[in-house]
């Protein structure tokens, strides 16, 4: 899906999802409480969205790096208290190989299927670029939605 300048949702979306998942990744549990604060469930969703377009095109750029319970533990630990315990039972299930990731995310809250996806996303970063190199492609990515013409329609903490 490609974002127009006729879809300020969508902008917002692919915005949110990009620094939700960079938050994570910097270990910023502040920016991760209030990335999605005051979304309804339209741009919620419209954030999952991207999110899971977001981790497919790096699941198939990066093959299927692994799943390690401690980096998921330590990245999962920064998600807001209301969504932490069963988001992380969730991917756990994923991480065990006992579910795939789209039915382990099934029966969560839209918000408990973000914090998921976004924590699984980072996790694969972690294991395949280590910190620094995700930290470049996130910032890559990030410069390419603003050279697309879609600057961040709000300012981030």
């Amino acid at each position: 899906m490609t974002a127009t300048k006729n879809d300020p949702w969508l902008i917002e979306a692919i915005w949110r999802s990009a620094d939700l998942t960079q938050a994570y990744l910097v270990q910023d549990r502040v920016q991760v409480a209030v990335c999605l604060e005051g979304m309804d469930t339209v741009r919620l969703e419209r954030v999952l969205m991207w999110l899971v377009l977001e981790h497919d095109a790096l699941f198939d750029e990066l093959g299927e790096p692994s799943m390690l319970v401690r980096q998921l533990d330590a990245v999962g630990a920064l998600a807001p208290p209301e969504t932490e315990l069963t988001m992380m039972a969730a991917v756990h299930r994923v991480a065990a190989g006992e579910k795939g990731l789209t039915a382990a995310l099934e029966g969560l809250a839209l918000p408990d299927r973000v914090h998921a996806l976004a924590v699984c996303t980072v996790v694969m970063l972690l294991d395949a670029l280590g910190r620094t190199k995700a930290l470049e492609h996130l910032d890559a990515q990030a410069a390419r939605y603003e050279q697309m013409g879609h600057p961040r329609p709000y300012t981030p903490l």
